[in-house]
């Protein structure tokens, strides 16, 4: 499987991503890792197996964020709506896959290279669910992100109407 950024990516920088969008990335990571199983104990599993606490714990995954929004940046401002819900259909399952990652191997993190896979195969997946990925855009502005972001969860509250 292929880990290397688009194109677009490996030509010039790419801007940061917006704090308020990495706090609701992050919580969207805690969520995934310890709030979506059914197995209530799975928690207790996953903290006593990284053994350093929860909020190192989070601290630890939050180092993540910036690879998400390196493979999800160069279509974040595409002018089409998302095919979903980025935060529930990517965000969240990387904190499930980290969880199972942690239980599978003994309280360690996935290495940034077996991340940054994850990422990429997710962040494709959630831009291809209407056919091809779109070519990404040559630049964009993280106020520009946030807006985006905005309008759109404002078009999701009120049924789609603007």
């Amino acid at each position: 499987m292929d880990i290397t950024p688009p194109h677009a990516l490996q030509e010039k920088p790419f801007p940061p991503i917006d704090p308020h969008l990495a706090a609701v990335w992050s919580a969207f990571l805690h969520e995934g890792m310890m709030l979506n199983s059914a197995d209530i104990e799975r928690s207790i599993r996953i903290l006593d197996l990284w053994g350093n606490g929860c909020i190192e714990l989070i601290q630890s995954v939050c180092e993540y964020i910036p690879v998400i929004w390196q493979y999800a940046q160069p279509y974040w401002d595409q002018p089409d709506a998302f095919p979903g819900v980025f935060e529930y259909e990517v965000v969240s399952i990387l904190g499930e896959q980290i969880a199972t990652h942690l239980l599978n191997h003994e309280g360690n993190l996935p290495s940034d290279r077996e991340f940054a896979a994850m990422a990429s195969e997710l962040v494709t997946q959630f831009f291809s669910q209407d056919g091809p990925p779109p070519d990404p855009p040559a630049a964009r502005t993280p106020a520009s992100s946030v807006a985006s972001f905005l309008t759109n969860a404002i078009k999701d509250f009120l049924g789609g109407k603007p």
